[in-house]
């Protein structure tokens, strides 16, 4: 596993710029072939170096799949512990090397590309020419001052463009549509390093990046646990019966999913009227205190009850509360991101990838170790108060998000400014 999260963290970093240069359709052929090959490989390895091997092609070759929502994560084991019971687990890979041959096809034939090529005919202008368009109202005593605060406004917003538009613009022939690469003429490099800039410079960037990766952690010791103990007295469960364990957690995710999404854009809209009618991102947060004490909870429940054997349900149980937790919190940083920098949530979503596949790299192999030396019960006792610890950091981030994003906002500009001009802008 810990193979497998250095090829997902590596290519997010590889494939993205990859497709912002060429296109998303030869990406997408490239990696879906890769994770056909290596299915029908690891349904037929004999060795520990070709285990290694295909896990790090198909972390590779996932990477493309970052950006899907966490609940397939729950979905997988218990399709694949029903089928690795009934007909080996060799047959697992051989259904997903099925899967993916279907998914090759169809984007060779079917999958057109969706790279946006801007068309337009602009011309630059270094910002309004009259007080007017600047909406910024002025007083004549105070002409000089509010004039030098306009300037420094100014120097933080992008710049305006006159575009005249071709209407008639004919639709590509099929041929174009499907070609295998759509190269545009813009650098490829910035694309590399951009992420990591982006990650590391926006905090709201970087705290998001963080309470994904500490949901990984968790979700990689819970999968782990479960294949370690689950198959020993006094469970003995098979691979059908560990993968069904994941239902918990995925019924949990699910209602996350509606709590941070569904009830936190209702949340906001009753935030704003006592704001008097203005939104601020930070919003998204106010109502995470309830999910991220239940995945503490929830952690040290599944923990707890599995170190003194207690019947499967309540570990289940445990597992649907920190899949709440789990869901809530990830889909409402997300939308914190999009909604505090919305011109370059391609970047910082990727830094995200690679934030929450590099903290997981070496989580597999501590397992063992901490659990012996700790006893299960204390391990997840203490993985539920730093989950706490991590999770509350949404109280700094509500109180100080706002100034940050203020404090940043020029930077912010410059980067969205390059990347115009890095497109032809």
């Amino acid at each position: 596993m810990s193979v497998n999260f250095v090829g997902l963290a590596t290519g997010c970093v590889l494939f993205i710029p990859l497709a912002k240069k060429f296109g998303r359709r030869p990406v997408y052929i490239v990696s879906t072939a890769l994770m056909l090959a290596t299915a029908f490989w690891t349904a037929r390895i004999e060795s520990l170096a070709e285990l290694y091997i295909t896990n790090l092609l198909q972390g590779l070759a996932g990477a493309t799949n970052e950006t899907i929502v966490e609940i397939t994560s729950f979905l997988t084991p218990m399709a694949a512990g029903a089928q690795a019971t009934r007909q080996g687990w060799r047959w697992s890979y051989q259904t997903m090397g099925i899967f993916n041959a279907i998914f090759f096809l169809l984007f060779l034939f079917c999958y057109e590309e969706t790279k946006y090529i801007p068309v337009l005919n602009g011309q630059a202008r270094a910002g309004p020419e009259t007080e007017e368009e600047l909406s910024v109202p002025v007083d004549p005593d105070h002409k000089s001052a509010v004039q030098s605060d306009t300037k420094a406004a100014l120097a933080v917003e992008p710049s305006s463009l006159h575009h005249e538009l071709d209407l008639s613009i004919p639709i590509n022939p099929w041929q174009k549509r499907l070609a295998l690469w759509t190269p545009t003429p813009e650098p490829i490099w910035p694309y590399f390093y951009r992420p990591f800039y982006v990650l590391f410079t926006f905090p709201t960037v970087f705290f998001t990046g963080l309470q994904y990766a500490s949901g990984v952690v968790w979700l990689t010791i819970t999968a782990n646990v479960l294949s370690l103990v689950f198959p020993l007295p006094p469970y003995l469960f098979t691979p059908e019966q560990i993968g069904f364990m994941s239902l918990g957690p995925f019924v949990g995710n699910l209602i996350g999913a509606f709590y941070g999404g569904l009830l936190g854009d209702r949340s906001i809209l009753y935030f704003s009227r006592k704001n008097k009618g203005f939104y601020e991102p930070e919003m998204r947060l106010y109502i995470l205190h309830l999910p991220a004490l239940f995945m503490a909870g929830g952690l040290i429940m599944f923990g707890t009850t599995i170190s003194r054997g207690m019947h499967w349900i309540y570990p289940s149980i445990g597992g649907a509360f920190f899949g709440f937790g789990l869901g809530s919190i990830g889909d409402a940083t997300l939308t914190l991101v999009i909604d505090s920098y919305r011109d370059i949530t391609g970047d910082a979503f990727t830094g995200i990838a690679f934030l929450r596949n590099a903290i997981s790299i070496g989580i597999p192999f501590a397992i063992t170790p901490w659990m012996l030396r700790d006893g299960l019960q204390n391990m997840f006792i203490a993985c539920g108060f730093i989950s706490l610890g991590i999770s509350l950091l949404i109280v700094p981030m509500i109180f100080y998000g706002k100034n940050s994003r203020r404090g940043l906002a020029a930077r912010y500009y410059r980067l969205v400014e390059q990347q115009g001009h890095n497109h032809g802008g």
